[in-house]
C-alpha cells in the first residue's frame, strides 16, 4: 500500500513542509507528488518527484511568472500528470490531496481514481476567489472523498451545512510553524534594528500589523473603521499595513516590501501585535506566524482563529465584523504596557508549542492513512 500526498503547486508551503517533515520522524512511508521550492535546497524532507506542473513550478521561483506559466499550460500537465499517476496506482493505494489545483479538471479525473481510497484537507471549503461553478465542482469533488480533513469544528458545521453529503468530516488542527521557521528563518538583531532604523523608526508603539495582501475575506475595510473609532478618541499608536490603498489615514503606514519567508521576521520582530480581523475563515498561516514570533494577536470570531486563541491570554477575540468590538481590543493594547503586550506573546507561542505539535497532526493522519480513526 502506497500513500501519495499530492499539492502540484506545493501551494501551502509552511504547512507542507512541517507535514512532511512530521511524517518522515515518525517513519511513515509516503511519496510527496509536488514542487520542491529551490529555497528548502538541502533542509528538504523529500526529493521532488512532480508529476504535474513541471513547467510552471520548475523554471521559474518567481510567483507571478508561475502563475502566468500555470495558466497557459496547467490544463494539459494536470491531465497528462492524473494519467501518470494512474498508471502507477495499485488497490489500495492512498491518495491525498492536499489542495485542488484545478477543480475543472479535476471534477473528471478524480472520481477515475477508483482503485485508490482517495482523502483531502480542506484548507477551505471554497477557493477565496470563489468563481462561478466553484460550488457545484468542489461538492462533486468532496462527494468522491473517503474523508475529508478540516481544521476546526466550525468549518466541519458549515461543510455539512453547505454540501450536504455523507462524506465523513474530520478536524486535525493546522500545526504551528516551529520546524518551517526553526529551519528557514535567517534574520538577525543587526538586521531587524536595521529595518527599524529605515522604516519603522518614529512610529508610535504600540504597533499593530495587517501582513499580506488586501482581500476582502481579511476584513481590511472593518479594520479602518476601527482605524477611525481609535483616532476619534486621539490615541496614539501605529498600524502598518502591506497594501497602499488610496485614501490616507492617520496613523496608518504602508510597508510595500516583499520580503520572503526567511526574511518575514524582519517585519514581525519590529511590530507589537498581529492582526486578523477577517470575515470568514478556516485557518490561517499568519496566526501561527505571530505565534512563532511570540506576538499577540487581535482575531474576529471566526473559524480556527477563535479556537486556536485564547482570549485574555495570548490576545484578543473580537465580534466579527464589528469595527467597535475591534477597536475596543486594540484599545486594550494601547493601554496596556509593554511588559504586558510581550508576556501575551510569550503565552501564545508556549500555547502553540504544547497544542498545536506536528507529533500530534501526524499521528493524527497515521490513523487516518490505517484506518483506525473515529470521525
Amino acid at each position: 500500500m502506497k500513500t501519495y500526498l499530492i499539492d502540484p503547486r506545493n501551494t501551502t508551503k509552511p504547512y507542507n513542509f512541517c507535514f512532511l517533515s512530521g511524517l518522515k520522524k515518525k517513519k511513515y512511508p509516503f511519496i510527496f507528488l509536488g514542487h520542491i521550492p529551490n529555497s528548502w535546497g538541502k533542509h528538504s524532507p523529500v526529493k521532488e518527484n512532480n508529476l504535474f506542473l513541471p513547467l510552471s513550478r520548475g523554471i521559474f521561483e518567481n510567483k507571478r511568472a508561475q502563475r502566468f506559466i500555470a495558466n497557459q499550460t496547467q490544463t494539459a500537465e494536470m491531465f497528462f500528470g492524473h494519467l501518470r499517476l494512474r498508471a502507477r496506482l495499485k488497490k489500495g493505494s492512498i491518495l491525498h490531496f492536499l489542495w485542488f489545483t484545478a477543480p475543472s479538471i479535476e471534477q473528471y479525473i478524480i472520481p477515475r481514481l477508483n482503485k485508490a481510497r482517495l482523502l483531502h484537507t480542506a484548507h477551505n471549503l471554497l477557493p477565496h476567489r470563489e468563481r462561478a461553478g466553484d460550488y457545484e465542482k468542489f461538492k462533486k469533488l468532496y462527494s468522491f472523498m473517503e474523508c475529508v480533513v478540516v481544521h476546526d469544528k466550525e468549518t466541519k458545521k458549515r461543510f455539512k451545512k453547505m454540501f450536504k453529503l455523507p462524506t465523513p468530516v474530520k478536524v486535525i488542527p493546522h500545526g504551528n510553524l516551529e520546524d518551517f521557521y526553526n529551519t528557514f528563518d535567517e534574520t538577525s538583531d543587526y538586521e531587524s534594528e536595521e529595518l527599524y532604523s529605515k522604516t519603522f523608526i518614529g512610529l508610535k508603539r504600540p504597533i499593530f500589523l495587517f501582513i499580506g495582501s488586501i482581500k476582502p475575506y481579511k476584513g481590511f475595510d472593518i479594520l479602518l473603521d476601527a482605524v477611525k473609532e481609535l483616532n476619534n478618541k486621539g490615541y496614539k499608536y501605529s498600524l502598518v499595513v502591506k497594501d497602499r490603498r488610496k485614501k490616507e489615514l492617520k496613523n496608518l503606514y504602508y510597508l510595500p516590501i516583499e520580503l520572503p519567508y526567511s526574511k518575514l521576521g524582519l517585519i514581525y520582530r519590529n511590530v507589537d501585535a498581529v492582526l486578523l480581523p477577517h470575515t470568514k475563515l478556516s485557518q490561517s498561516v499568519t496566526l501561527f506566524e505571530a505565534g512563532y514570533f511570540e506576538k499577540p494577536v487581535i482575531v474576529s470570531s471566526v473559524g480556527g482563529l477563535k479556537e486556536t486563541v485564547r482570549n485574555g491570554k495570548d490576545g484578543f477575540i473580537f465580534t466579527k465584523e464589528d469595527p467597535k468590538s475591534l477597536a475596543e481590543k486594540m484599545e486594550r493594547f494601547i493601554q496596556s504596557s509593554s511588559k504586558e503586550i510581550s508576556n501575551l506573546g510569550k503565552n501564545f507561542k508556549e500555547h502553540l508549542i504544547e497544542e498545536y505539535s506536528w507529533n500530534r497532526i501526524t499521528e493524527k493522519w497515521i490513523k487516518i492513512y490505517l484506518g483506525n480513526s473515529q470521525p
